[in-house]
């Protein structure tokens, strides 16, 4: 039997809410005219966090859409989640079969975080994937990428480029301008002239 993609993200919220995550599932936001729906939503100390998930061989599409979702400012960090190997043996299931189900499967995962995307470019992202991840081991890895997000400088190195390209301008454009010229632009005077005053 299979599962719906929506019931199982929600499943996936609850199950990330009962281990103490602010998470929602299947919701809509609406963000400056456009309606973003991910999958599972996840506010942690202010970083918005979005889960998609997807059935088995929609890799390619999942990374799409989490792609997607960070460079439209839907969320900070995106985590990527193909359902790998889940698997309903009854026909008829309660959420809480579910919630075993899913407790007891296997994900491939990836993240997509602003930090890549300001890093690597825009073009030719390929997130790392880590397969056959148990529920614990995803929440694991959803901690270390959101501490990785949160601790990262991300101020320092706009500074240091920033600093590089004023100090290569000034050096180029200085053996060019007459210094005394420009003081008389600036109004600026001598030390003196303004003591006398």
């Amino acid at each position: 039997m299979s599962l719906r993609e929506e019931n199982l993200n929600v499943v996936l919220a609850e199950l990330l809410a009962e281990r103490g995550l602010n998470a929602l599932g299947e919701v809509i936001l609406k963000k400056r005219g456009r309606r973003a729906e991910p999958d599972v939503l996840l506010l942690l100390n202010g970083v918005r966090i979005v889960v998609e998930g997807k059935k088995p061989g929609m890799w390619d599409q999942l990374v799409s859409e989490c792609v997607e979702r960070v460079d439209n400012n839907v969320c900070d960090l995106c985590v990527m989640v193909e359902y790998a190997d889940i698997r309903a043996e009854r026909l008829t299931l309660t959420q809480s079969d579910i919630k075993q189900i899913l407790l007891k499967s296997r994900f491939n995962i990836g993240f997509v975080s602003y930090l890549d995307r300001a890093t690597l470019g825009k073009s030719h992202f390929k997130p790392d994937k880590y397969q056959n991840v148990n529920f614990d081991d995803l929440i694991t890895y959803l901690m270390a990428v959101y501490n990785r997000v949160v601790r990262e400088d991300i101020i320092e190195p706009v500074v240091s480029k920033m600093d590089e390209v004023l100090s290569e301008f000034a050096s180029k454009t200085a053996p060019l301008v007459d210094i005394e010229r420009l003081k008389e632009a600036l109004e600026l005077r001598e030390k003196e002239d303004e003591d006398a005053e």
